[in-house]
């Protein structure tokens, strides 16, 4: 009589043949997708803190995913993206977590992936920025200097057109509905 070993990855494999790589499930091809953003820093437990940090700043940790399977898949992805020192500990979790080798090679593919699809920074674009904010200081310091007497302090005034020019900028930098 024969038995078949359920706890195995694959149960009715021929010998000598070998088994299909096992590929990636939607759901966790999204989580890697989503830990393109997270910072190394995500993946240390959270802090007191981090609830200060939250309301002085809105700084918001990213949440730890509630599935521990998709936890580490997120932690390993976070951790080969920046290229830690820890990638062999993540990679190790993931392993344990259940995923196989060639998930994991699918992981690296798609990282890769993404991190080839950066735009580069031309040379014109760095000068177009510094000359914007050469043109943005000489702005501010010219309507500061023109303000001070009228407020009898070069502090309140240049606090005055900073605060202008933010509120300008952030209605500036906003692009106009679409229909």
């Amino acid at each position: 009589m024969a038995y078949l070993d359920f706890t195995a990855d694959y149960p009715f494999a021929v010998a000598g043949v070998a088994p299909v790589a096992r590929r990636l499930e939607s759901q966790e091809r999204l989580v890697v997708l989503l830990s393109r953003t997270d910072p190394l820093w995500s993946l240390r437990p959270r802090h007191t803190h981090s609830r200060l940090l939250r309301l002085l700043f809105g700084i918001e940790a990213p949440h730890h995913l509630a599935d521990v399977r998709l936890e580490a898949l997120r932690r390993y992805a976070v951790t080969y993206r920046l290229r830690d020192a820890s990638v062999a500990e993540a990679e190790t979790g993931a392993l344990e977590a259940g995923f196989a080798a060639s998930q994991l090679t699918q992981v690296r593919h798609m990282v890769d992936g993404a991190r080839g699809t950066r735009p580069q920074r031309s040379v014109g674009g760095l000068i177009r920025q510094g000359l914007l904010a050469i043109a943005a200081f000489l702005i501010v310091y010219g309507a500061a200097e023109w303000l001070s007497p009228r407020f009898d302090s070069t502090l309140i005034a240049f606090v005055f057109v900073a605060v202008a020019m933010l509120g300008f900028a952030s209605f500036a930098g906003q692009e106009p509905a679409r229909r």
